[in-house]
């Protein structure tokens, strides 16, 4: 015998389409039961229940279908993430490794900052040094020598250790003085004065340097004369009339007025 419970559902299925009780696996009973007022609450609360069960199902396969669809939203946010975490990750190691080059490349600018202060210093201290030994040569220079280094002895400090100039200006100071006064004394120059004389006369003389320690002067005659040596305070001259002849010979041979080579006989001072 089939249980009331069981035709009740039967019935409910009953009045279902004939799809889902296509689906239903019961066996059919003998007979269909009749509605009754005993029946038809069951059959009520059996037709809510499973209309409840139905739309339990929907909401679990809408429920899915949403999970599934936001589960590929979220893998997708996932690997976008990760692909963005790797590429902040290669520009972080970029950047370090720029980093690292750029501090080593500081390391390197700083260690020959260092060595250039050093050398500068070390510049510094031979112009100085330079400075102090020229400085007290400089009136000792001759007249026609001190003409021409003029504008470089206006430049040269009166005390170096508080001089204000550059020091690569204060070495080419230095530097041209020394070739200058290199150059002069190599050479035999013989250059055109105005020399006053003991007694307040002046004169036009041809001068006779003999690089940097000696010099000899006369004027056209030859009868005036004299001897030149650099000293402390400036070149020193002393009147040498009796020689003024040979001078002059010296002159005329420097000025081609004479041919060939003579041996001039004439007082060196040697200090």
């Amino acid at each position: 015998m089939v249980s009331d419970k069981y035709r009740a559902i039967y019935l409910v299925l009953l009045a279902l389409p004939g799809p889902l009780v296509a689906q239903t696996n019961a066996p059919a009973p003998a007979a269909p039961m009749k509605v009754t007022s005993e029946t038809a609450p069951m059959i009520d609360a059996t037709r809510e229940t499973l209309s409840k069960w139905v739309e339990t199902k929907q909401l679990i396969s809408k429920e899915r279908s949403e999970w599934a669809t936001g589960k590929d939203i979220l893998e997708d946010r996932v690997r976008l993430a990760q692909a963005e975490t790797d590429t902040v990750r290669d520009k972080l190691k970029e950047i370090s490794a720029a980093v690292a080059e750029a501090q080593k490349k500081r390391d390197e600018l700083a260690a020959q900052n260092d060595k250039l202060k050093a050398t500068a210093e070390k510049s510094k201290a031979m112009v100085i040094a330079a400075e102090k030994q020229l400085r007290p040569l400089l009136p000792q220079l001759p007249e026609p020598l001190r003409e021409k280094l003029k504008p470089i002895i206006a430049r040269f400090p009166e005390d170096s250790e508080k001089s204000t100039a550059s020091l690569a200006e204060r070495l080419q100071n230095v530097l041209g003085i020394l070739d200058q006064a290199s150059a002069f004394n190599a050479t035999v120059a013989s250059v055109k004065e105005l020399r006053t004389f003991p007694d307040g006369t002046r004169a036009e003389v041809t001068t006779v340097y003999l690089g940097l320690s000696q010099a000899y002067y006369t004027n056209r005659e030859g009868t005036l004369a004299g001897i030149g040596h650099p000293g402390p305070d400036g070149w020193v001259w002393k009147p040498d009339n009796a020689n003024g002849k040979k001078i002059l010979l010296a002159v005329h041979i420097l000025e081609g007025k004479e041919k060939g080579a003579t041996f001039i006989d004439l007082p060196v001072k040697i200090q």
